[in-house]
């Protein structure tokens, strides 16, 4: 929320000297270049000076920052940067995926894409850690590409984390970048150890979380990208309504032809108990039993007025034990028969039965 991000700059969860970072890059690489700072850049170095950057401010500055430097580094490359409407597009892109893997695995599909533009991603299972891999495929190393490719792996974690609605807390971040100096204190962002000097930059996190479903929709993907990747309150964004969380579940078996998730499945997923997941849905005016009826109603119209499936096929698909539980169901939510509502709405021949 704007009133959160809006606090200062000094506070707890930014850590000092971020700013100062950003800044001092882009002074070296303008000395260089043999040219000057922006106007924004020069009333930033003085915000500085009072204590005045504001955490919008620093948003603000590091996305420009960032952007100026990744047409350098780039330009070094001999390429040109990925563009924020190609940023925008691959996320709109995973938005379609079910789970995270395979999103994560869209995403490497889409900078394949784009290379050598965007880099090359991977994603590696050993056990209970997943690995995600991204190769910057740097001609040549310096501290502006530190920060660049420092802000892709930040990029792609609060990607990842609101996709599936919770942050995935990386053990072990990795850095190609040899010189540690270079990438402090923007290290602070990602709280956990950090190595460096490795082969590629990356991170991992639990493996379970792999199968999570992708809870976003597309709606909310504006103000997602608003200021992403450059908020200043570290990786993890915040957690979307549990009410949310519960229907993404509930969705995302109903698409994949599931069995619905009972509340105790819903509460482990969720690593909470069945009281707590009871508890706040109350506090957001819901209940897992009301979130279970309406996600099986809005399915059951939606199948009624764009197939042709028989409204007994729809109860099986449905997960009801039989079309008379299905009928009845149905005349509770709407207080009419299915058959009305096809007569009222006829099959507009978006899709067909299924053998």
């Amino acid at each position: 929320m704007k009133t959160a991000r809006a606090r200062s700059l000094r506070s707890a969860t930014v850590p000092r000297g971020l700013a100062e970072r950003l800044l001092d890059e882009l002074q070296r690489n303008a000395a260089a270049s043999g040219t000057a700072l922006s106007p924004a850049d020069a009333t930033a170095l003085d915000q500085l000076a009072a204590s005045q950057l504001s955490a919008d401010r620093f948003a603000a500055l590091y996305g420009a920052a960032i952007e100026q430097l990744e047409t350098q580094v780039a330009h070094g490359d001999g390429h040109a940067p990925m563009r924020k409407e190609e940023v925008a597009l691959m996320c709109r892109c995973l938005l379609s995926c079910r789970t995270l893997a395979e999103a994560i695995r869209c995403a490497a599909d889409f900078c394949a894409m784009l290379h050598p533009r965007a880099g090359k991603l991977d994603l590696i299972i050993e056990g209970t850690s997943a690995i995600f891999h991204m190769d910057s495929l740097r001609r040549r190393r310096s501290s502006a590409a530190c920060l660049v490719d420092l802000t892709g792996v930040l990029c792609y974690l609060q990607l990842f984390s609101w996709l599936i609605g919770q942050p995935l807390r990386p053990g072990r971040i990795f850095l190609a970048h040899p010189r540690r100096e270079d990438a402090m204190p923007f290290l602070g962002l990602f709280n956990a150890s950090v190595s460096v000097g490795e082969k590629t930059y990356g991170f991992n996190f639990d493996s379970t979380l792999l199968t999570r479903p992708v809870l976003r929709q597309p709606a909310e993907l504006e103000a997602f990208l608003v200021d992403f990747p450059f908020r200043p309150i570290g990786a993890s964004p915040a957690l979307m309504p549990v009410t949310q969380q519960v229907r993404g579940f509930l969705e995302a078996a109903l698409a994949r032809e599931q069995a619905l998730p009972s509340q105790a499945d819903v509460a482990g997923l969720l690593g909470i108990s069945q009281a707590t997941l009871r508890r706040r849905l109350t506090e957001e005016d819901s209940s897992y039993h009301a979130l279970r009826e309406h996600c099986l109603r809005e399915a059951a119209e939606r199948y009624l007025r764009h197939t042709d499936w028989s409204i007994g096929h729809i109860a099986g698909y449905l997960g009801f034990g039989s079309e008379a539980a299905f009928r009845r169901a149905f005349q509770r939510w709407s207080g009419h028969a299915p058959s009305r509502l096809r007569r009222d709405m006829p099959f507009d021949g978006k899709a067909s039965a299924k053998p």
